[in-house]
């Protein structure tokens, strides 16, 4: 038994290191801001002009990158954003998705903008308010519901 408990932080110490292994993002890779496709390229100069990049990485499949105001946008590998988010609190900027979206929400109460959006696999779109209203859009902008 006292062999057993001098092991256990040994023990403990070879399963931490296996799991932080395992859940390793090995295939990320950090690339420079003129690496991104021509489409983000042209995105983040439009919807975030003068802002500078402070870290892109590219995965399998996508590209992620944070901004030096704290905003993120992650693109897919043809350039198209999939998702769009600013820090708590913040708004994103607006008119890259549909207009129906912003009329909604800006209809509703103690609902001061868009937090982050996100494409969703059926062309739609998850929204989080600032105020953490999370809500469903479809691909035109109207409003499907909440989002559990």
């Amino acid at each position: 038994m006292k062999k057993l408990l001098k092991l256990l932080p040994l023990l403990v110490a070879i399963f931490g290191a296996v799991a932080l292994w395992s859940c390793s993002d090995d295939d990320d890779k950090t690339i420079k801001s003129d690496e991104l496709p021509a489409a983000a390229q042209q995105f983040l100069a439009t919807y975030y002009p003068g802002v500078k990049i402070a870290s892109a990485t590219k995965d399998g499949s996508s590209y992620d990158v944070t901004l030096a105001n704290g905003h993120s946008v992650d693109f897919n590998l043809q350039g198209e954003w999939t998702d769009v988010e600013a820090p708590l609190g913040e708004t994103i900027p607006s008119g890259f998705y549909p207009f129906a979206i912003d009329s909604y929400i800006s209809s509703l109460p103690l609902t001061t903008g868009i937090n982050e959006i996100s494409k969703t696999f059926g062309g739609g779109y998850e929204v989080e308010t600032v105020a953490g209203l999370e809500l469903l859009f479809n691909a035109q902008g109207d409003y499907l519901g909440i989002d559990n």
